[in-house]
């Protein structure tokens, strides 16, 4: 017997024998074979508890005996009360006793704080064995309202197992408070890293299963480590399901508020039915991070309406910032699409692997023409869009203001902000000397009426107005810029120009 270990879920229910036996007491000693009613002055408490051998099986059934004996000390001490129950029926290792019933508790031996020692004898044996640690007993616990609410617990269970079938309700540990601001379970762990605060454990069924109506399913907060491992070989590992609130809630200060992992399936399977199935939100870190050695990082699929919708009443859907790199970048080999629009293979709209862009419908944009990133000679600023540009001296692909009317150098219009732009360097400190040059569409242009006002339609050249363009009536081929779109009548201005170089 010394290999017994003893799983005791305690109920402390004070019943005042002097105020009479109720039906409830009656009922409780008659379903109890061994029980008997107290004597007046004396108190009773239903004791069900269950007997494990190490490995945590049940033991043996059969008729048992126990000793039950009060300390006023948790170690030695001196026993205040003590009574022998004979025939206590074990099945399935678990078995359910009336203290008192045999030798009524003084009433007055409850006014202070007491340890119970158990001692028990199995069938065939001769002597008691006691069980260690002994445990606390308190007037301060709660009996129970209800058969199916559950005992109210006494003392502490560090280090038990807990095992057997719970029966057509599936719950294996139910713990239900009433408390509108309560929690249910709070499991803490303190040093080492393989602690846990709480643990649950099934081969097909739920680990740990929270549900709530309004408030949190399961709650797990880590100063260090996951604050939530939930692990399961056929179903899940966690479960969270609220009516209003979070379903899951998973905050952590310095690992991870949610990791999970999978060998061969979903790492996490979201699915909402009418609000959000997931929402992240973080103060620091990524609110997301996935890393994938494999397969997809994310796989998102819907077999009839959208695999992922982003809906925003009032700012972006999406919105992807960053103060250094990439808000979206993307690697890979060169081939395939990384994103398209329509059906595989002929999409309306495809970004390839190799930067190239299709579109079956064309570009559109609000503004006007298309430019070329082109440096420029001397400084920058001196430069304002609106300037007629020639090309520069150096020979290196540079431009310059104009400075003579009918050159034959014109490149193009210094651009306010160009529909297009191409020949723009990714890195921004290689843009640092470069201008957007409008050498095809319409832009806005300086002009000078000094050979004439100008009407729509007039072909424009180089000025000798630094910067600007004027009418010419029969101008050089190469010296034509483009065609005024706007009226100029005397001195100089800013007009809207069709930029077509001849």
């Amino acid at each position: 017997m010394s290999k017994v270990k003893l799983f005791v879920f305690l109920a402390v229910a004070i019943l005042l024998l002097a105020m009479g036996a109720s039906q409830h007491q009656t009922d409780a000693v008659m379903a109890l074979p061994s029980a008997q009613v107290g004597a007046p002055g004396g108190i009773t408490i239903p004791y069900p508890g269950r007997l494990t051998d190490e490995a945590g099986l049940p033991v043996a059934d059969g008729v048992y005996a126990f000793t039950f004996t009060l300390y006023d000390a948790e170690t030695g001490g001196q026993p205040v009360w003590a009574e022998t129950q004979a025939g206590v029926t074990v099945q399935g290792g678990s078995f359910a006793a009336l203290l008192g019933s045999a030798s009524p508790l003084p009433k007055e031996a409850m006014d202070s704080k007491l340890w119970l020692q158990v001692a028990v004898r199995g069938p065939g044996e001769s002597e008691f064995t006691a069980l260690s640690p002994r445990q606390v007993l308190s007037t301060a616990s709660v009996a129970p309202t209800s058969v199916t609410a559950g005992p109210a617990c006494a003392h502490d269970h560090v280090g038990e197992w807990w095992t057997g079938d719970s029966g057509p309700s599936g719950n294996g540990l139910r713990v239900e408070n009433t408390r509108t601001d309560g929690i249910g379970v709070t499991g803490v762990a303190h040093n080492g890293t393989n602690a846990v605060g709480v643990f649950g454990w099934t081969t097909q069924g739920v680990g740990v299963r929270g549900s709530s109506d309004s408030s949190t399913g399961v709650r797990g907060t880590s100063n260090s480590g996951p604050g939530v491992v939930g692990r399961s070989t056929n179903g899940y590992g966690v479960e969270g399901v609220s009516v209003s609130n979070d379903g899951v809630w998973a905050h952590s200060t310095d690992g991870y508020g949610l990791f999970a992992h999978s060998d061969n399936n979903h790492s996490i399977y979201v699915d909402g039915a009418g609000n959000a199935g997931l929402y992240i939100f973080s103060a620091g870190a990524s609110g997301v991070y996935v890393a994938s050695a494999a397969s997809a990082g994310v796989g998102v699929y819907s077999a009839g309406a959208a695999g992922m919708w982003v809906h925003s009443a009032a700012q972006d859907g999406i919105l992807v910032e960053t103060a250094g790199l990439d808000g979206v970048h993307v690697t890979g080999p060169v081939g395939g699409s990384y994103y398209g629009s329509g059906l595989q293979g002929n999409e309306d709209f495809a970004v390839l692997n190799t930067g190239e862009v299709r579109s079956k419908v064309g570009f559109g944009a609000p503004t006007h023409g298309f430019a070329e990133i082109m440096a420029v000679e001397g400084i920058k600023t001196d430069y304002e869009p609106g300037d007629v540009l020639v090309a520069g001296g150096t020979g290196k692909g540079a431009v310059a203001r104009s400075s003579m009317a009918y050159s034959r150098a014109v490149i193009g219009v210094y651009s306010f902000s160009p529909a297009f732009v191409g020949g723009q360097p990714v890195p921004k400190d290689q843009q640092a000397n470069g201008v957007p040059v409008t050498i095809l569409g319409m832009v806005q242009c300086k002009v000078s009426a000094e050979n004439g006002p100008i009407r729509p339609g007039d072909l424009l050249i180089t000025s000798a107005t630094p910067g600007h363009a004027m009418r010419a009536d029969d101008p050089p081929r190469g010296t034509t810029l483009g065609k005024a779109l706007g009226i100029l009548d005397s001195g100089t201005g800013l007009i809207l120009v069709l930029v077509t170089l001849q």
